[in-house]
């Protein structure tokens, strides 16, 4: 016979992934230069953001190439760190 006492099964669903969410946890390449910089000058990554403008946690996302700088961020690092953007940022 053909009758089951269990319930049929049902299909899963596939999820659709939004293309943010997708790249969500890439990394750019970890910008040494910044890192390199930021301790020559002797700064913690709390203080060098203090002194920039903004907060710990953008800092180490721009140390960890998960963000580009805005152009006031970029401007206030060059004076900071005394040096140029392109040195600071080689991939952008």
């Amino acid at each position: 016979m053909g009758w089951s006492m269990t319930k049929p099964k049902r299909k899963k669903r596939n999820k659709k992934i939004n293309p943010t969410e997708e790249f969500r946890n890439l990394k750019g390449p970890k910008r040494e230069c910044l890192i390199a910089a930021r301790k020559a000058k002797g700064l913690t990554q709390a203080q060098l953001g203090k002194l920039v403008g903004c907060s710990t946690a953008m800092i180490a996302h721009l140390e960890n190439g998960r963000g580009n700088p805005s152009l006031d961020i970029s401007m206030e690092l060059e004076k900071v760190l005394e040096t140029h953007f392109f040195e600071l940022f080689p991939d952008l």
